[in-house]
């Protein structure tokens, strides 16, 4: 991103520039005004949106598949923990900086609280419950009574599905790590950072599940040019943690990256897990923006012929999800050893000399990387960042063009006598009301039009969730109703663990199954149907604001018309109408981004335990019955009544709770993303219509009676102007290079084809 590096930093500087001669301009004759602060206020637009302007990659897939190590690589220095714990529920995001240095972002203590309340929810005991107050892991008693109950868990209880419970995993973590970071922990949010030689140190708190749990963020600064300064780099969890939590969590950074880095492991080809992470990312609507590859274990494979084989094997395979998959085949660890070799322990050099010795897998790897660095800046530079290059470029060029127009009416006014510069600036300003009329009449049309969609799109969220009508929130309630419990397994439990622990651990799997469908299905659903109404507010408003170019490229033709009548030369204006409007660009300029996807998942912190009160009823019908002897105090009878009619409350107190929350994230989406949304992408298209106006509405009479006042000092306002006409003059060339430049740069060839062995 070198080149684009540079050109956004002469883009900046023009800009500035820009800027500051029409400060100097507004001197003139007293000539500022509501043209002048609105061209200053462009040249402030412009600067935020390039400082702000940031392109995100995220690597994502499968456990073990070597994406820790494939960012190394890119990067060229081993920053990232490789092989860290599959718990670790943290995005590690990196950045350009001066120097290497790790920040680390900790919840705060009603954060951590919160957690660890919503972990335990049907707790099969309360022994971890010494008093009547909220749990608060700052109280040593709370904290041991808690530790107390874990260790009287059921062992069996501490699977769920296969996997280790979440919520087990959870609690533990914080228990385990709590003492090393309780001085981190503060009623706020607070960040701690690691420089220098305590950089490495932030690997303990991303290795370590019970240190990672309290963090809530982690970005890491590295030094050097590799990664550009508007550029984020994230290495992600893996797609098949255990904890579906972990995957909202991808899902969120991902509705944020300009593209994808898909990791496959060359030993275990595209799994199970990958084709349903696909599908997920497919459903999602951004498998356009990924980009694969193939991570090859160079011991693997006994040469070319081989490997060739499995990749062919692999690309077949994602062309059933993908249009024309072209994996980039490479060893991100052969990569990363060849870039630290000074620095790698005997055992790492071993490798790295064998390795050099399959000089054709080695060579084939290395051209490979190469070819994924080219094409990640084609992709990042060339088809994003210079695009925002050419839009700055085209708003600097229009605040020119007005500031030549003033110039030229200065100038114009200055050499005529007073009754001519009247009567001139009377026959403007009608032209001038002409096209304030056009501004208004369009403002109109757009304001009417933006509330008329905005309705409309908050009608289709609530028909999309609406739990009698819309299908999304159906589909989560037959789920949770038409859940089944293996009561035959619930006996063997009942008899070995008791009733409690038999309910926690029903309520576990049933949290689990709904957990990982919130994530793999109903999620990717939102974001689809998100992306859907945002296609639609864009076709909407152009085929609103489509019938107003004809009348805005009359009103300026008119305008020049008159201009030329007065012997000015015309501006020469070319202007279209583009109605293409850069959501992305849009959204992040305001901040705007959806509700995080982990906040449909938060219903069970909702969900009563009715189902244990259920129990204290027949816990009394056993005492009744042992009193009046009628049963043998083992008849499992009971145990499965009330087991049974605890579940049955339990989906019952699950419903309500699914509910509740999707209604809050309904809210969320119509008043926090859709509504402001709609208002922003409406005003930045009035903007496309009528940025060509601020180059001719002025207060033309205003400005042939600054010009009267002035004509004492003539000379000297002359030459004032001069000096304006051939700095803006200088400007525009630099301009029209430029521009040439970012033109070349986005027409340029890039390699495509894989490496030749």
């Amino acid at each position: 991103m070198d080149r684009y590096q540079q050109y956004r930093e002469t883009v900046l500087a023009i800009n500035a520039e820009v800027k500051t001669l029409l400060r100097q301009s507004a001197g003139v004759l007293n000539g500022g005004g509501a043209a002048f602060n609105q061209w200053e206020s462009t040249c402030d637009t412009i600067a935020r949106q390039l400082n702000d302007h940031v392109v995100r990659i995220a690597v994502v897939g499968a456990i073990k598949s070597g994406k820790s190590t494939l960012v190394n690589a890119l990067l060229q220095g081993d920053y990232l923990k490789r092989g860290a714990g599959v718990v670790t529920s943290i995005v590690t995001r990196l950045r350009q900086g001066e120097a290497l240095q790790a920040k680390l972002y900790f919840k705060s203590w009603d954060e951590v609280n919160a957690e660890v309340q919503q972990a335990l929810v049907l707790f099969p005991t309360d022994a971890w419950r010494s008093r009547e107050q909220a749990f608060d892991i700052r109280r040593g008693q709370d904290r041991r009574d808690l530790q107390s109950a874990l260790d009287a868990l059921d062992s069996e209880l501490r699977i769920v599905h296969d996997s280790l419970n979440a919520n087990g995993v959870l609690l533990a973590s914080y228990l385990k790590g709590y003492d090393q970071v309780q001085a981190f922990i503060a009623d706020e949010g607070t960040t701690r950072s690691f420089d220098g030689n305590r950089f490495a140190d932030h690997r303990d708190f991303v290795g370590n599940d019970a240190l990672a749990v309290f963090l809530r963020d982690i970005e890491l600064a590295v030094p050097g040019d590799v990664l550009a300064p508007n550029m984020e780099m994230a290495d992600c969890q893996g797609s098949d943690s255990p904890n579906p939590l972990h995957l909202a969590m991808i899902q969120d950074y991902l509705l944020k990256a300009h593209l994808v880095l898909y990791v496959i492991s060359s030993r275990t080809g595209l799994r199970q897990a990958d084709i349903r992470f696909l599908s997920i990312i497919k459903r999602m609507g951004i498998a356009g923006n990924m980009l694969f590859v193939v991570n090859c274990d160079l011991n693997e494979h006994e040469g070319m012929a081989d490997l060739k084989a499995l990749v062919q094997r692999i690309r077949e395979e994602l062309s059933m999800m993908v249009p024309d998959p072209q994996p980039f085949v490479l060893s991100a660890l052969y990569a990363l050893f060849d870039k630290i070799t000074a620095t790698l322990p005997p055992k790492d050099q071993e490798r790295l000399n064998q390795w050099r010795k399959a000089e054709t897998l080695s060579a084939y790897s290395t051209d490979e990387l190469r070819r994924l660095r080219t094409v990640l800046d084609h992709k990042l530079t060339r088809e994003r960042s210079a695009l925002l290059l050419q839009n700055q470029l085209a708003r600097i060029a229009v605040t020119l063009n007005g500031l030549r127009q003033w110039l030229q009416l200065n100038r114009d006014l200055l050499r005529r006598d007073t009754g001519d510069a009247r009567d001139m600036a009377e026959r403007l300003q009608i032209h001038q009301d002409r096209m304030s009329r056009v501004e208004a009449m369009i403002q109109s049309t757009l304001d009417g039009a933006i509330a008329k969609i905005s309705r409309e799109l908050k009608a289709e969220v609530d028909r999309f969730f609406d739990p009698r009508s819309g299908a999304l929130l159906r589909q989560v309630l037959a789920f949770v109703r038409d859940y089944r419990v293996d009561l035959a397994n619930c006996r063997e439990r009942l008899a070995a663990s008791g009733f409690t622990h038999t309910l926690y651990w029903v309520f576990q799997e049933l949290k689990q199954a709904l957990d990982g469908l919130m994530a793999e299905k109903i999620n990717p659903e939102i974001v689809g149907f998100v992306q859907q109404r945002e296609k639609e507010l864009q076709e909407q408003l152009h085929l609103v604001a489509e019938p107003y170019e004809a009348m805005v490229r009359d009103a300026l033709a008119r305008y020049e018309e008159a201009l030329e009548q007065f012997g000015l030369n015309p501006m020469t204006n070319q202007w279209t109408f583009d109605g293409a409007l850069d959501l992305a660009s849009i959204k992040n300029d305001m901040a705007l981004s959806l509700p995080p996807a982990a906040a449909t998942m938060r219903y069970s912190a909702a969900i009563k335990t009715e189902a244990v009160m259920r129990l204290g009823f027949y816990a009394l019908v056993r005492v009744l019955r042992k009193v009046l002897k009628k049963s043998s105090p083992d008849d499992p009878v009971e145990g499965i009544q009330a087991l049974k009619d605890g579940v049955r409350r339990m989906k019952r107190e699950t419903e309500r709770a699914v509910i509740a929350h999707f209604k809050d994230y309904k809210e969320n989406l119509k008043f926090q993303y859709i509504q402001p949304m709609t208002r922003v992408v409406g005003n930045r298209l009035y903007d496309l219509l009528t940025q060509q106006f601020t180059t001719y509405v002025g207060d033309v009479q205003q400005l042939a009676a600054a010009v009267e006042a002035g004509r004492s000092d003539k000379a000297l306002v002359e030459g004032r102007l001069a000096d304006i006409e051939q700095t803006m003059n200088h400007l525009r060339d630099r301009l029209a290079s430029l521009r040439d430049k970012i033109d070349l740069l986005m027409n340029e060839d890039f390699p495509t084809t894989e490496a030749t062995a």
